[in-house]
């Protein structure tokens, strides 16, 4: 018992420290294993850390702006929804703080190491922080079961299955994001992945609809200057600040205009200084990378390209990406007005919506219009699972002792409390244990299904190979 005290301290002491300082640390350690010198294993994993930081900043640099101009929204609207959203940071340490979610690190960690050996998935997921998706589902699970060993096979099943995902959008990551060797096996950016997929082949059989074509080249083309993202956003900036502060009774004309223009100039240089970030994070991630690769080589001939899983915080530089986390703060406060039966009130998670876009925008290749179309969707259904999962969330916040906001009688939250994966573990979860072992077949068969996938990669690239030679 002293044994296993002793290791859960140990690992709450490494997830306390955060991604920040934890991936680092992890990136370090990882490229010394692989052979790295010390001097580049440290670089590489600061300068790691220093992206997260970056690209932390930017988005709390935006929440401070945006933040206010939803809460005077909110009193324009006279919202009085039940759910209150306590944001992903609150999710997190709801998720880390239940037995389920301390289990989860070694339990993933060995989920990946087994999948990589039987060749079912070709990532190596360093983002060990964000293993707190998947402690998270199965923190509600085990709210309503009580049940270890069921918490945490459905706390496996969303880990396999998001692996999966990151497998299959690797091509986009690379071509689309620009991000060459590297994946995201994250929670929420997979999660509405098939949704997407889905929406984007719905649209391509609408005959008109499917013509529009705005990716980043095509907005630069048709908009010229306003395409520029300096441009674009200091435009989206503006309309958010109108919609804000502009019909505000009890400001003054002066405050009003001061803070429209403050929230321009303020989104205008996120969209600037986002892309550099995350381009200071890949640099960092380029050790590891390449040591990986090199052991592939060395040791396991024939294994093929392996991938380095990162945070989706290294995809949010794109334009689209970072249009998305604008726009869709506006139209989300519009969805919870006028959707019925909504109860979710989304206020503190909105600034987090550009996690959520990433795999978005590399299925649909870049493309703007079917981004947007797709954004909507997916955060109207959003909110409607965010109020289905408000009491299983404020119960797995209780269990970890997390404190309720005062007034707030259920707590949700817009990014893995709206998500669709724990919340259709939920609903296996109370069909039976035959439909639990059914899904947990299925997830089998989908990890099979993607190991045929990459030996077919594999063959391909070989060919490549022995063509180019």
């Amino acid at each position: 018992m002293a044994v296993i005290n002793g290791i859960k301290s140990a690992i709450m002491l490494i997830i306390n420290l955060g991604p920040t300082v934890m991936m680092p640390i992890i990136m370090t350690i990882i490229g010394l294993c692989l052979g790295v010198k010390f001097a580049r294993s440290l670089k590489g994993g600061l300068l790691v850390g220093i992206g997260f930081i970056g690209l932390n900043a930017t988005v709390s640099i935006l929440t401070g702006a945006v933040q206010p101009a939803v809460d005077n929204m909110v009193k324009l609207f006279g919202l009085n929804l039940t759910v209150i959203d306590v944001g992903w940071p609150s999710a997190s340490a709801i998720a880390f703080g239940t037995a389920v979610g301390v289990a989860m690190i070694p339990l993933g960690i060995f989920i990946n190491v087994i999948m990589l050996l039987t060749k079912t998935t070709r990532t190596v997921d360093v983002d060990i922080w964000d293993f707190w998706h998947f402690a998270f589902s199965g923190s509600i699970v085990y709210a309503l079961t009580h049940n270890m060993l069921i918490a945490l096979s459905l706390a496996a099943v969303n880990m396999i299955v998001i692996m999966v995902i990151a497998d299959r959008t690797a091509k986009g990551t690379e071509e689309i994001l620009g991000l060459p060797g590297i994946t995201f096996p994250h929670g929420l950016a997979g999660s509405f992945v098939p949704i997407a997929y889905v929406l984007d082949k719905i649209i391509d059989k609408i005959p008109g609809i499917n013509k529009i074509k705005l990716d980043e080249n095509a907005i630069n083309k048709k908009l010229g200057l306003i395409g520029d993202p300096a441009i674009l956003g200091l435009i989206v900036g503006l309309i958010l600040g109108v919609a804000g502060y502009a019909f505000m009774p009890n400001l003054t004309l002066e405050s009003k205009v001061g803070s429209i223009l403050t929230m321009g100039v303020t989104v205008s240089a996120v969209l600037v200084i986002t892309p550099k970030m995350a381009a200071i994070l890949m640099e960092g991630v380029v050790p590891v990378s390449e040591g990986v690769q090199s052991i592939i080589q060395k040791k396991f001939a024939g294994h093929g390209k392996v991938y380095i899983g990162l945070d989706c915080a290294a995809g949010i530089g794109h334009p689209v990406v970072l249009a998305m986390s604008v726009i869709m703060v506006p139209i989300t406060l519009l969805l919870a007005i006028i959707l019925p039966g909504n109860e979710f009130l989304p206020l503190v998670g909105l600034c987090g919506i550009c996690f959520q876009f990433p795999l978005i925008v590399a299925i649909t290749k870049g493309d703007f219009f079917r981004t947007f179309l797709i954004g909507i969707v997916v955060m109207g259904l959003g909110l409607y699972i965010g109020t289905n999962l408000a009491p299983l969330f404020t119960s797995a916040a209780q269990a970890a002792h997390f404190p309720i906001p005062d007034g707030a009688a259920l707590i949700s939250s817009i990014d893995y409390g709206s998500n669709p994966i724990p919340w259709l573990l939920v609903q296996i979860t109370n069909l039976g244990p035959v439909f639990i072992i059914v899904v947990i077949a299925l997830t089998v068969l989908l990890a099979l299904w993607n190991r045929k996938q990459i030996l077919r990669e594999e063959k391909e690239e070989a060919q490549a190979a022995n063509q180019g030679e």
